[in-house]
């Protein structure tokens, strides 16, 4: 049996140093927010180490593959996050991401907890029968531990709402009854939810929406890194009249138009997998679009895209983070010296948990719900939310969200 590891053992080791620092900032954080914001010392203790944490392995294919599952927090409820497929999977990001979990529920008020999991799998090298046989064994390496009161897993990185629907089947096949909402993310037809797909990309249409009556913009003029699902969704859903799209990128660069792109024509050449363009458009590079001069550049891609060493390069007033920690603690650091403004991740990317809820409950309640009353149900939450922590802006908007997920998370203990 093969044990997976990344290809290159310099990647890996870089790729551990990258997530254990991710973790240990994160931990920083809740503790200078703690203090800062009178939390009980308990509470932040009890939030700085996870309620469990389980490693175990998936044999398949002649190839052994790490599995883990964090479960940080079940204070605001049953644990709740993503399973990813990657080959970039550590101990530590699980940890870090279920904390940022755990914070992103209390801070727009859903009764779920975080949790997050992960297989360190290359999902690009492996067929459909070996994925499908990944999914059914995580399942039942993790079985005891899940459950539509305990933890319920939703799709992440390289994986959708196929894998999620072999998974639900996997637990109900172990359970012996069919248990729907042990799983969310699933088709429509497997008990999943309308609007599912979109919603953590209609969240940041909501959150800009908010923070552009609060800061009296009229029009705002938007470049977004990162065209993938979030990114697409985003520009699919936006009032481009009122906030039009000026540039958008993905990993090979990307396309401007000053006067703002059409965006349909854009969205038609990513549905039939083509390197996006529109009429009048130019190639840029990544860099470029970081550094454009527009209102709100938004990050829907990965992790550590602005840093202290770019930081000071960026014209955006307004930077909404879609995508996890794509703003390094120094890197907003210099960019609230400026005046700018990040929106963090555990606010603007909450979408898409905010729907997992709908869907969750839709056994229990008989119901179906419409893509209007979903989108209205995110709106709702986002902007509350968006209110609350813009009201309590210190020098930064990440600040006043954990220190608003903190005191949410205490008065529920108390």
């Amino acid at each position: 049996m093969k044990v997976y590891t990344p290809r290159r053992r310099d990647d890996k080791e870089c790729i551990l140093a990258i997530m254990e620092k991710f973790l240990k900032n994160i931990k920083k954080q809740i503790k200078k927010e703690g203090e800062r914001s009178g939390i009980d010392k308990i509470v932040t203790d009890n939030l700085l180490l996870p309620d469990r944490l389980i490693e175990f392995k998936i044999n398949t294919y002649g190839k052994v593959y790490p599995a883990y599952r964090c479960q940080h927090s079940n204070i605001m409820g049953p644990y709740k996050g993503g399973i990813r497929f990657s080959e970039d999977v550590t101990r530590d990001e699980v940890e870090a991401l279920s904390i940022l979990m755990t914070l992103k529920c209390a801070l727009i008020d859903i009764p779920f907890g975080g949790g997050k999991g992960g297989i360190r799998v290359d999902a690009k090298e492996i067929k459909a029968d070996e994925r499908d046989d990944i999914a059914r064994k995580y399942v039942q390496g993790a079985f005891d531990i899940f459950g539509p009161e305990k933890d319920i897993p939703a799709p992440d990185i390289s994986t959708d709402e196929n894998t999620m629907a072999i998974m639900a089947q996997e637990f109900s096949r172990i359970s012996g009854e069919n248990i729907p909402n042990s799983f969310t993310g699933k088709p429509i037809t497997e008990g999943g939810l309308h609007g599912r797909t979109e919603a953590t990309g209609y969240g940041g249409v909501a959150v800009i929406e908010e923070l552009c009556k609060m800061e009296n913009i009229s029009k705002a003029r938007i470049a977004v890194q990162g065209f993938g699902n979030v990114g697409s969704h985003f520009v699919k859903l936006i009032k481009e009249k009122e906030n039009p799209v000026i540039a958008v990128s993905e990993h090979w660069g990307g396309i401007k138009n000053e006067e703002g792109l059409n965006t349909k024509e854009l969205l038609e050449y990513k549905r039939r997998g083509e390197q996006i363009r529109t009429e009048k458009s130019v190639n840029i590079s990544n860099k470029e679009l970081l550094e454009m001069d527009v209102d709100v550049l938004v990050l829907a891609a990965t992790e550590n895209v602005i840093t202290k060493e770019n930081a000071e390069k960026i014209k955006a007033k307004y930077i909404i983070c879609i995508a996890n920690g794509p703003v390094t603690r120094k890197a907003e650091k210099i960019l609230s010296k400026k005046g700018k403004i990040v929106v963090p991740d555990i606010l603007a990317s909450s979408g898409g948990v905010a729907a997992s809820y709908l869907e969750w409950i839709q056994p229990l309640e008989n119901k179906s719900y419409t893509k209007e009353e979903v989108f209205a149900f995110i709106s709702k939450k986002m902007k509350k939310a968006m209110s609350d922590v813009y009201g309590k802006k210190r020098d930064t908007l990440t600040k006043a969200a954990f220190s608003t997920a903190l005191l949410k998370l205490q008065n529920k203990l108390s």
